[in-house]
């Protein structure tokens, strides 16, 4: 859909929305008037819940990548980098001499793979290690442990503040590769800079990033939203 589609679909869902409430719930049309601001918010948050929920899938053991249609769905906010150590953040100590620290992408929301390039892989020629997320309070658990901690197979990722990490290695990394699930931009409708009004920082028209098959069911849940902001949806409908 184009802006001009989501905001007048959302007019026309919104009002046979409020029609059926007239009839039994006391309410009418006039009682919720939504400007183009107002929209937006609501559009955003459908849209990042929608993504989230794609995600996350429909039980623990599937993930985004589980069917063909959640590949479709999600395939426009892949995307990878390949960064170079950060010589320039100061203040961390790191919890071995042989850490390696990295900035990642400010849009990042999810990682769903990475690695690290190594200089000395010696190991039946390789030069790639796997790298495994670790909570911080249990590393003085596993890091002698030749199957958890970091090995000549794998390197251990630590997340710090303002999007560092910290990659724990046996060998020498020299670079490291992620691929990511990136944050959406928001659904803006309208030009807000005049209003000095922003969402997710943004105040520019901004068109939705997910394909269109899913647009429907955004704008479904966003009149959903809006009903509920004002009292007039009952709370298994949100």
């Amino acid at each position: 859909m184009t802006l001009e589609e989501f905001s007048n679909g959302f007019d026309t869902l919104l009002n046979s929305y409020m029609q059926a409430a007239s009839f039994g719930k006391g309410a009418s049309a006039v009682d919720v008037v939504l400007d183009e601001y107002e929209k937006s918010l609501h559009l955003t948050r459908a849209q990042d819940n929608i993504v989230l929920s794609l995600y996350k899938g429909n039980n623990p053991d599937e993930g985004f990548e589980y069917t063909e249609e959640l590949r479709r769905y999600l395939a426009p906010l892949i995307k990878e980098a390949r960064l170079s150590p950060d010589e320039n953040i100061t203040g961390v100590l790191g919890v071995d001499s042989n850490s390696k620290f990295f900035t990642l992408p400010e849009d990042v929301w999810f990682i769903t793979y990475e690695s690290v390039i190594i200089s000395d892989g010696k190991c039946e020629g390789v030069n790639r290690l796997d790298v495994v997320p670790v909570r911080q309070d249990e590393y003085s658990k596993i890091r002698k442990n030749p199957f958890r901690g970091a090995s000549d197979r794998r390197a251990l990722r630590f997340d710090l503040a303002d999007g560092v990490i910290e990659i724990l290695s046996t060998k020498i990394v020299t670079s490291y590769y992620v691929r990511y699930l990136s944050q959406l931009k928001p659904i803006v409708l309208a030009d807000f800079t005049s209003d000095k009004l922003t969402i997710q920082g943004v105040s520019e028209p901004t068109p939705c990033e997910l394909p269109e098959n899913l647009h429907y069911r955004i704008l479904e849940l966003a009149v959903q939203y809006a009903l509920a902001s004002k009292r007039l949806l009952n709370n298994e409908n949100q």
